[in-house]
């Protein structure tokens, strides 16, 4: 018999402590041609598409009424680039801004690959976020460099597998090779991804399950002062995949289950959802 967890709670409103967003619309997501996200290396860590910035801008206007002691954000481009165009102008927001890994999305695409972190922390300076916690959690997983620390979630992959994929990797961004870095992933990754045409992430449910519950036993414990005071809001911004995983009811154990459950909550770009952790 399966065994079960608690069933994960969650609304459709901003009625919560801890307030989960899904990134604004990128420039992958709204290509109605799915194979392109799988070919076009210029989706690499998508950035958002001007739909995808109003919308980032529109959620201004909510924020401007919470009262917000954190922000978390994913550290793939699209969502801090939605942080920083959900602050952007009026915000009154004084708290600190963190990147932390655990969020990222599930990693199904070229787009969920970090394409070149030094360049990201170097385009969102302006926005004095933190990678204090990025950093020290990327020095625990000493086989992969930071823009490739997410090598370590792919369960799917046998560790030589992921190793050889790494080193191929890793030295061409070393060599600040772009271009046949670009091509390597468009090339290799979506072989993995459809391996033989069926679906196969690289990163199981249950495994993504697994690191959102590292990341909820640290919002508990970072917030531990403050857990009951729903009028002081934590600000997640993360990545549909990863929301859908995380709203399910029972964590999966069949490591080859490929469908999202029938109970999870599909988040459109900029949705807000309130998770009770």
């Amino acid at each position: 018999m399966k065994s079960k967890i608690n069933e994960q709670k969650y609304t459709l409103d901003h009625k919560g402590k801890f307030l989960f967003i899904r990134h604004g619309q990128t420039l992958c997501n709204s290509d109605k041609n799915y194979n392109e996200r799988l070919v076009n290396p210029n989706y690499l860590d998508s950035h958002l598409s001007k739909k995808g910035i109003k919308q980032a801008r529109k959620l201004n206007n909510i924020i401007q009424n919470l009262k917000i002691e954190t922000i978390y954000v994913s550290p793939l481009y699209r969502s801090l680039e939605t942080v920083k165009y959900m602050l952007e102008g009026k915000s009154n927001f004084q708290g600190e801004i963190i990147v932390h890994p655990l969020i990222i999305e599930c990693p199904n695409c070229i787009d969920d690959f970090i394409y070149d972190i030094n360049e990201t922390k170097n385009d969102f300076k302006d926005l004095n976020v933190n990678w204090n916690i990025f950093d020290n959690i990327i020095k625990k997983y000493k086989n992969w460099s930071e823009n490739f620390y997410y090598f370590e979630y792919f369960n799917r992959l046998n560790d030589n597998q992921k190793y050889n994929k790494y080193l191929k990797l890793a030295d061409l961004y070393n060599k600040k090779d772009m271009f046949n870095l670009k091509n390597e992933i468009v090339d290799e990754m979506p072989k993995i991804i459809f391996n033989g045409e069926e679906f196969h992430p690289f990163e199981s449910f249950k495994h993504v399950y697994s690191r959102f519950l590292e990341f909820k036993e640290y919002l508990v414990e970072k917030h531990k002062d403050n857990l009951d005071n729903f009028d002081n809001k934590v600000i997640i911004v993360t990545h549909g995949d990863f929301l859908s995983v995380i709203t399910n009811k029972y964590l999966y154990e069949n490591e080859d289950e490929n469908d999202f459950p029938e109970d999870c909550c599909y988040c459109k770009n900029c949705d807000i959802i309130s998770i009770y952790i």
